[in-house]
C-alpha cells in the first residue's frame, strides 16, 4: 500500500473508530502541528460524509459511522448539513445528465466556487441564500473543523495522563492565587509571542488533590471559550496544583474571565473562584 493510500486509511479507521489509544494519540498529534496533514483528514472526512449520506458505505462502515457521529451534536450537526447538500445536488442536478456521471454535492460544490459560468454562478447564489435562510449553516461548515481542531488539541493537552508542560519559550506559565471560592481575585497578564504555542494556568488546590474541579473560559463578551470538566490536581514540585494547558491559538488580545468550580459529590458545583485574565500579544 502506497504511503498516501496508508495515511487516507488510517484517517479513514480514526474518523470511523478503528484505531487503538496509540494509533489515535499519533495520528491526533499530527493533525494538531501538521496543517497539510489537516487538510487531508478533513478532506477524508468530507468524502466519508458524503459515502454515508449517499448510501455508499458498507453496513460494517454505517454501524461505525453512526455510533460515532452520534456521540456529539457538533459531529451530528455535520451529518444533517451533508445530507441537506446533497438533498441539494440531486434536486439540481441537470435533467438530461446520465446518472453515472452525475457529480458528486463536494464536486459540485468546488466546481461552483471556480466556475465562470454564469448560469453556474447563479446557482452559487441560490446555495448561499437556501444555506442563511436556513441558519448560519455556511459560517458554522467554514469554522468548526478549526474549532474542533482547537477544542481536541485543549482536550489532549488537560487529560489525567498528560505530562505537565514545563515553562520555556513556547510555554507560557502564569500562577494564579490558591483556590478560594465564592471570591475574584486580582487580574494577571498572559504574555503572548509568535513562540507560544501553550498557556498555562497553575493554581495551587487545598484538598491535595481529592476533589474534581470544572474550568470555564469566558471572553470580554462573556461569551464562553471553553469548559472543561472533572479536573483533577497534579503533583508539581511535591504540591497539588491545578493545571490548565490551553492552546495559544485559542487566545486573542483581551481581557478573559476564568471560572473555577468544585464539584460536590451529588455531581453540582459550587459558586465559582473567578480568575480575570488580561492576554497580551507581543
Amino acid at each position: 500500500m502506497k504511503d498516501i493510500e496508508r495515511e487516507q486509511y488510517l484517517i479513514r479507521q480514526y474518523l470511523l473508530g478503528g484505531l487503538d489509544d496509540d494509533e489515535r494519540d499519533q495520528l491526533e498529534q499530527r493533525v494538531i502541528t501538521n496543517p497539510d496533514y489537516k487538510e487531508e483528514a478533513l478532506i477524508t472526512e468530507e468524502e466519508l460524509l458524503e459515502e454515508f449520506v449517499t448510501g455508499a458505505l458498507s453496513a460494517a462502515e454505517a454501524e461505525s459511522f453512526t455510533k460515532m457521529y452520534t456521540s456529539s451534536p457538533g459531529q451530528w450537526r455535520k451529518v444533517k448539513i451533508a445530507q441537506a447538500l446533497n438533498t441539494y445536488a440531486l434536486k439540481h442536478a441537470p435533467v438530461a445528465q446520465p446518472v453515472s456521471s452525475q457529480k458528486s454535492w463536494a464536486k459540485s460544490l468546488r466546481e461552483l466556487f471556480s466556475t465562470k459560468n454564469r448560469f453556474r454562478q447563479f446557482s452559487l447564489a441560490a446555495l448561499i441564500m437556501m444555506l442563511a435562510v436556513g441558519g448560519a449553516v455556511l459560517v458554522y461548515w467554514l469554522i468548526s473543523h478549526e474549532r474542533r481542531g482547537n477544542y481536541e488539541a485543549l482536550l489532549k493537552l488537560n487529560r489525567p495522563d498528560t505530562e505537565t508542560l514545563q515553562p520555556d519559550s513556547s510555554v507560557v506559565s502564569v500562577s494564579l492565587p490558591p483556590l478560594v471560592f465564592r471570591g475574584t481575585s486580582e487580574s494577571r497578564n498572559v504574555i503572548i509571542t509568535k513562540e507560544t504555542s501553550t498557556v498555562q494556568l497553575r493554581l495551587p488546590e487545598p484538598s491535595g488533590g481529592t476533589h474534581l474541579f470544572r474550568a470555564t473560559l469566558k471572553d470580554n463578551k462573556a461569551v464562553e471559550v471553553f469548559t472543561l470538566d472533572d479536573l483533577r490536581a497534579r503533583r508539581v514540585d511535591q504540591h497539588a496544583m491545578l493545571v490548565l494547558q490551553i492552546p495559544a491559538r485559542m487566545l486573542t488580545p483581551q481581557d478573559y474571565q476564568l471560572e473555577i468550580s468544585e464539584k460536590n459529590p451529588d455531581g453540582s458545583y459550587e459558586i465559582p473562584a473567578t480568575y480575570p485574565l488580561h492576554v497580551e500579544a507581543r
